[in-house]
């Protein structure tokens, strides 16, 4: 799961927010939660290289289950369609 979590890409995040009709001032919130992050190289104890991601969520943060969950709902759809022309099959 914590692939999973790194490759949530962001604009999917905020286009599925739309969709399910949140209001904009609430996905503007929720998109700075998931956006405002950054990392440090620590090199013998001392901070160096930022890292600014482009994506994902964070595990550990009380929004990124919830966000998670949503992202997997459209999975779980677009399997389901794929399965009704037999685009895919099950086991």
């Amino acid at each position: 799961m914590s692939k999973a979590y790194d490759r949530v890409e962001w604009n999917f995040v905020k286009e599925l927010l739309r969709k399910m009709e949140f209001c904009e001032k609430l996905i503007s919130w929720i998109m700075w939660c998931i956006t405002l992050v950054q990392y440090r190289d620590l090199i013998n104890r001392q901070p160096k290289r930022l890292i600014i991601p482009e994506r994902g969520l964070r595990q550990g943060d009380p929004l990124s289950p919830y966000l998670f969950i949503l992202c997997t709902e459209v999975l779980t759809t677009n399997i389901r369609k794929a399965e009704q022309p037999k685009l895919i099959t099950g086991i």
